[in-house]
């Protein structure tokens, strides 16, 4: 089967994107000249200025000091330094304190571990240098006897020190924590799930959100919020995820395809759409690259709904069964194996013969 190179080089460049910024944006630019970030791409410029900042960051449903505050814990998730350079100070200007910011760095590492909250602080300490602001120790020094009672006494009987951390250190010291508010807590650690992909911890946090306060109108807002740092199927997910939370609590929910989070919706159906139909690449083209992303993402409900998509616009089983193990020299193993047992399954439904 003769390849197409230009296909090939393009998934190659987005694939080492997605690698090294799965959904990192940063604040829009002052100006409108040919340099900085979004000089590579005029369009994701476009999409930053009128979509994220003028429009999602605007939206009342969630709060100014929120927004700052979930983007600053998915930025450190992700590791994007920048990103969190960026948002730290946006955080100080939209009225987040040090002590929350350095609370806020403290809590999010449990759930993204130690090297995103060590890389978090150092940007921070520089943020504040830079600011003239002095060091601001802990508010509350550490309390390290559980001041609760476990929260999963039975949790973790093959792994008794994780279960030790998970019910001492994590829910019996972080999270009673004053310096930062349950509520607040709740809100970093659901963005961090939906950046995961963490469905169990999803559905657990958002419950938990709602018992700390936190509004259904709040957690649709975050998920929409968060789609412009993680991707679209992470908010997805995270909807679907919140719709069952909502459902068992006997919330209401408007009708709409996401009706726990509405305007992620209308993102998808206007913004999503548009860009699709873009000319300078075609509907083929961005079909592959799509796919190659749901894989790398291990997105397996969005990457078999892309798969179906490839094969109704004319990409063969063959071209599909390249794509899969091209992916996987960037993406690893784990999901290019995963990728193989979907089309497979795909290709079995459809009666298509199988690659050779």
């Amino acid at each position: 089967m003769r390849r197409s190179g230009t296909a090939l080089q393009v998934l190659s460049a987005t694939l080492l994107l997605a690698a090294n910024a799965a959904a990192q944006a940063t604040p829009a630019p002052a100006g409108g000249g040919g340099g900085g970030a979004m000089a590579g791409s005029p369009y994701l410029g476009k999409i930053l200025r009128e979509d994220l900042y003028a429009d999602v960051w605007e939206r009342p449903g969630l709060a100014p000091r929120d927004r700052s505050l979930i983007t600053i814990a998915i930025t450190q998730s992700l590791y994007a330094t920048e990103e969190i350079r960026a948002h730290i100070n946006r955080g100080l200007n939209n009225g987040l304190t040090q002590t929350e910011i350095s609370e806020l760095i403290a809590h999010v590492l449990v759930y993204s571990g130690f090297p995103t909250g060590v890389n978090a602080a150092r940007v921070a300490t520089e943020v504040y240098q830079q600011r003239n602001l002095p060091a601001v120790p802990p508010a509350t020094p550490r309390n390290r006897d559980p001041v609760v009672p476990p929260a999963y006494p039975n949790s973790f009987p093959s792994t008794p020190y994780l279960a030790e951390l998970l019910n001492e250190w994590v829910y019996g010291e972080v999270w009673e924590r004053p310096d930062l508010s349950k509520r607040d807590r709740s809100l970093a650690t659901i963005a961090v799930a939906q950046g995961m992909g963490a469905a169990s911890e999803l559905r657990s946090h958002i419950a938990r959100g709602l018992d700390n306060g936190v509004t259904q109108e709040e957690i649709g807002e975050l998920i929409t919020h968060i789609a412009f740092y993680t991707g679209i199927p992470s908010a997805v997910n995270a909807a679907r995820v919140a719709a069952a939370v909502f459902e068992s609590r006997n919330l209401p929910m408007p009708q709409s395809d996401i009706p726990a989070a509405p305007y992620l919706d209308s993102i998808i159906d206007g913004l999503l759409a548009d860009t699709w139909e873009r000319s300078p690449l075609s509907p083929r083209e961005r079909t592959l690259i799509t796919v190659a992303v749901m894989q790398t993402l291990y997105s397996t409900d969005e990457l078999r709904a892309q798969m179906e998509r490839a094969l109704d616009s004319g990409i063969t089983a063959q071209e599909l069964s390249e794509l899969i193990a091209h992916v996987t020299l960037y993406a690893g193993f784990p999901m290019g194996v995963n990728s193989s047992r979907t089309a497979g399954q795909l290709f079995n439904a459809r009666g298509i013969p199988l690659p050779q």
